[in-house]
């Protein structure tokens, strides 16, 4: 009965960002800000995104409603509806409705208890809410590794068949996080299937101590010049997201549809992003650039297959001396160098679209030796030069507002602080 009660009421915002949405709100709820810009409703609100397109000759129009949380401005809940609003574009440009149609999924028979059979149920049920790379991850590890059990009995399986598996990858120079995935995919498959081993039994090895980059800002601009001037106009692009802090799946992953030209942003839909959000970023000139380069102009923006950009990768480290780099150590590199010179960890944790402080923290902080000799060694230079007057210009910011509020709270503190109210 509430829900009649509200009609759609035209989004205002300086920006013209807000093409097509409107807000729904009962009648004595419109509210206006003193630029004249609409005022969200002190509760949970719902956005209606209304978009049209040419489906075969013949225009055809769509809406959707989005749920928005209480406390939201209308500018931060429109902001992460701009991907959401060129999906649905290009859902009409290319089936003509915004009818979403029927999954279907391979029928399970929970009578076979082989574990080729049980793994396809599990994976089809992970498939609906766990991301495309962690998806990857599963099914690479069955593929390639348990795909030797394939034919047993999951009830017939013990502590011994785990570990002598794992004990095989060890032989074969497997890396620690490889070989935990096991654990990641039977742990969960078997349990869900009634059948308990005891894992303590199992011996895991350690993971790997977190890839940092170590090399110098010399070393750093020379791979980044080396991966801007790589011949190959597909991989050149990949290269130039991968150094804006984006990680290869969602890069690769990336659709035209996903890119909002006029307001110069892209905001990666949650199911290719880890963290499961969907954030936006600013297209810079460099990877606006990149896309231009590219001779597709609808899709995928980046036609290349993960294992290709590998090749590519290894092959442009190769030719200037840089061995044992992965590609994902090129979020370290920017994170690190961003860091070393001078960047605020809190804007470099949300270039890494990191959930947490805490996440970026631990990574590049560590326990905050180095940070901590670094600010030694900055006002040792200081008192070098007694005579030497700095004038400094100080903007307040969020969180010098909140210190000041709360002088008595830690810098980690405040930064949550700083989270929650975004």
């Amino acid at each position: 009965m509430g829900v009649l009660e509200h009609k759609p009421v035209k989004i205002k915002l300086n920006n013209s960002s807000a093409s097509g949405m409107y807000i729904l709100l009962k009648e004595d709820e419109a509210r206006y800000t003193t630029e004249n810009e609409t005022r969200p409703p002190n509760r949970i609100y719902r956005i209606q995104v209304a978009v049209e397109a040419v489906y075969n000759n013949k225009r055809c129009r769509g809406k959707l409603s989005f749920q928005i949380q209480k406390g939201t401005s209308i500018a931060k809940a429109v902001s992460s509806l701009l991907g959401n609003r060129e999906e649905m574009k290009e859902t009409l440009r290319t089936k003509g409705t915004l009818s979403t149609e029927k999954k279907i999924f391979t029928k399970i028979d929970t009578k076979d208890r082989k574990l080729s059979s049980v793994y396809e149920a599990w994976i089809t049920g992970k498939k609906i809410n766990q991301s495309y790379n962690t998806i990857r991850i599963y099914e690479s590890c069955y593929n390639t590794h348990l795909i030797k059990l394939r034919n047993r009995i999951i009830d017939e399986l013990t502590e011994d068949d785990i570990q002598n598996l794992i004990n095989s990858m060890i032989t074969k120079s497997k890396s620690p996080s490889t070989i935990n995935v096991v654990k990641m995919v039977m742990k969960p498959l078997l349990e869900l299937n009634d059948v308990h081993l005891n894992w303590k039994k199992i011996i895991l090895p350690k993971n790997d101590k977190k890839r940092t980059f170590k090399g110098s800002d010399e070393d750093a601009k020379k791979i980044t010049k080396a991966l801007l001037e790589y011949p190959h106009p597909i991989m050149r692009g990949v290269f130039a997201f991968l150094l804006s802090g984006r990680r290869i799946g969602e890069t690769l992953q990336l659709e035209y549809k996903h890119i909002n030209f006029r307001d110069g942003t892209f905001t990666l839909p949650k199911e290719i992003t880890k963290t499961k959000t969907s954030p936006t970023y600013v297209l810079t000139p460099l990877l606006l650039n990149a896309i231009k380069s590219q001779k597709t102009t609808k899709g995928k923006v980046f036609d290349l297959k993960r294992d290709a950009a590998n090749y590519h990768f290894h092959k442009t480290m190769t030719s200037i001396g840089v061995h044992g780099m992965v590609m994902h150590d090129l979020r370290s590199m920017v994170a690190v160098v961003s860091l070393r010179n001078g960047a605020d960890i809190y804007a470099v944790s949300k270039m890494l679209s990191h959930k947490l402080l805490a996440t970026t923290e631990k990574a590049y902080l560590g326990d905050g030796t180095e940070r901590a000799i670094e600010a030694q060694n900055t006002f040792n230079a200081l008192m070098d030069k007694p005579d030497e007057i700095i004038d400094v210009d100080i903007e307040e910011d969020e969180f010098t507002a909140l210190k000041n509020i709360y002088p008595d709270a830690t810098d980690k503190k405040i930064y949550t602080i700083i989270e929650m109210m975004k």
